[in-house]
């Protein structure tokens, strides 16, 4: 029956809650016991696998490394690396926002407990507070991270004394940038406003790689001291970096105002995103909570494609197609359209692959100019290279994942290794080669320059023997017993990693032979043996390409 006055919704939040918490009273001791198990299980395995990284950690803290010679270049370098890493901190805590958030409430309150009657600040901003703590915990345990890798490189002054009080100020000003970042994503989540969130991810996200290109170009090139410090002085990422810095030996005189700012900074977000972590969709936490369930399926089932693919369809990352190449009349061009048809309908891809080739010639830069300690550096321009390379192997990857995919094309399926090898070869060619080519002629060792050209194919069919991988089988879970548990971890970790060991790992023998030995032939030996690597990696993914097919 139809009235004109308001109905009156009673608040039943005191009830509902209080009627939840006794339910909740066995269920809650469960959990502690299964958490504090799952913390034994964490910790038996860090002392197990990772005891020797928990002691060359105590190692560096107490006694720290006489400097070496790359210690000045990594001193000039450190205001751009740990700025870079502040952005990562950053980036990730917003990333997160945009797919799970810093407010996320479990299946069945989203499907229940919504819908009642309960005020929503009682409800979810308990749940932002709890996710503030362990963001900003989390963030001071990463703050070890560059402590650890400044006192390694010989910087931090002398003493006990001096290493435990780097650390102490990178772990503060690395836990105050984490819940700086958590407030800011309690912003991003309850102020769903179309693209705005993903542009800013994406920003800073490539501003992250963008200055860590720089920090190892300031490495290998003394660039202005302003650079540094405006970079010091652009905002939270810029502050949480100035302790560290100043401490271990470089220009930041004012540093303790800058932590007092990014202190302040943190706690005026984290106050102002618990106010808005009442206002978060109800529709935003029903799609978030439905997404944290197939994602755990997906993990406990160690199958990473389908991870991705529940991230994808949570981001909105999937798109209708709005425009596309004119089909090519000659047969020998269809898969290379293919390759080029799915790089420009995913344009992010491209300028990652972009992004990173720029900091993996900066990485070859830094070991260029140092040969005798050029391994570090050669393996993260390695290691760079080859996410460039995978990001522009969707072509292959989208083959990899149904082989019937390509069952209507001209060629044999075991055959399109090769051919989904021209366009990421291309691509890296002209993101590598024409930046390697100016740096080769500007330090006159031209010779170089093949050894970027032929790093290429290498990290394309590492790769390829990684997009061919095919589904995680059950057999790779019956491992077999060692005195360090089950072997099934180790094989499962192998076989994710195949192809960047493959390709990695030769390459950083090979290329430091090279750039350390005096001989001329040296070079040409590199050439020869990463053609042969290169083809070895081909007839891998070729191999595992025809066993997809066979199944």
């Amino acid at each position: 029956m139809a009235t004109q006055t308001a109905v009156v919704v009673p608040d039943t939040t005191e009830e509902t809650l209080g009627l939840l918490r006794s339910l909740r009273r066995g269920r809650a001791r469960a959990q502690v016991a299964n958490v504090a198990y799952w913390l034994y299980v964490l910790a038996l395995v860090i002392l197990i696998y990772a005891g020797w990284l928990v002691e060359a950690v105590f190692r560096a803290l107490k006694h720290r490394p006489a400097p070496g010679p790359l210690t000045p270049e990594l001193l000039r370098a450190a205001p751009a690396g740990l700025c870079a890493l502040a952005l990562l901190v950053l980036v990730s805590v917003l990333w997160d926002a945009r797919w799970r958030g810093p407010v996320m409430v479990a299946q069945p309150t989203a499907d229940w407990l919504l819908d009642t009657p309960v005020r929503r600040s009682r409800l979810l901003r308990p749940r932002f507070r709890r996710a503030a703590a362990m963001s900003a915990l989390a963030g001071a345990v990463a703050g070890l991270v560059p402590a650890v890798l400044l006192l390694g490189a010989g910087l931090g002054g002398n003493g006990s004394g001096q290493s435990v009080r780097l650390a102490g100020t990178a772990m503060l000003s690395t836990g105050l940038l984490a819940a700086l970042g958590t407030g800011a994503a309690a912003l991003t989540e309850a102020h769903q406003n179309g693209r705005a969130p993903r542009a800013a991810t994406i920003a800073i996200a490539t501003a992250a790689v963008a200055i860590a290109g720089l920090a190892a170009v300031t490495a290998a090139v003394r660039l202005p001291a302003l650079i540094a410090t405006v970079l010091l002085w652009s905002g939270p990422w810029g502050w949480a970096a100035q302790g560290p810095v100043a401490l271990a030996g470089g220009s930041a005189p004012l540093w303790p105002l800058a932590t007092g700012l990014l202190a302040a900074a943190a706690v005026g977000l984290v106050v102002t995103g618990d106010r808005a972590a009442a206002h978060v969709p109800a529709a935003a936490l029903r799609t978030r909570a439905r997404t944290m369930g197939h994602m755990s399926a997906a993990v406990l089932n160690l199958d990473a494609r389908r991870v991705t693919t529940a991230y994808r369809g949570a981001v909105g990352t999937y798109r209708r197609v709005r425009f596309g190449l004119r089909v090519p009349l000659q047969r020998w061009l269809v898969l290379p359209w293919r390759d080029v048809t799915a790089l420009i309908r995913a344009p992010s891809r491209l300028v990652w692959s972009a992004l990173l080739s720029f900091a993996a010639i900066g990485m070859g830069a830094l070991a260029v100019r140092s040969p005798r300690a050029s391994l570090l550096s050669l393996a993260a321009a390695l290691t760079f290279g080859y996410l460039a390379a995978a990001g522009l192997c969707e072509g292959a990857r989208l083959d990899g994942d149904d082989p019937s995919r390509s069952g209507h094309l001209p060629f044999r399926y075991e055959t399109l290794v090769f051919w989904h090898a021209i366009v990421p070869s291309l691509a890296l060619a002209v993101l590598a080669g024409g930046p390697a080519a100016a740096l080769a002629i500007a330090t006159g060792r031209l010779p170089l320059l093949a050894l970027v050209v032929v790093a290429i194919p290498v990290l394309v069919g590492g790769a390829l023997v990684n997009s061919f991988r095919g589904e995680l089988e059950g057999q790779m879970f019956q491992g077999f017993e060692t005195p360090l548990g089950n072997s099934y971890g180790a094989t499962i970790s192998l076989w994710y990693v195949t192809g960047p060991l493959l390709a990695i790992g030769p390459m950083i023998i090979l290329l430091h032979r090279s750039i350390s030995s005096p001989r001329a032939g040296t070079i040409t030996t590199t050439v020869v043996l990463s053609i042969v690597l290169a083809a070895c990696l081909g007839a891998i993914a070729r191999g595992r390409a025809r066993r997809l097919r066979s199944t």
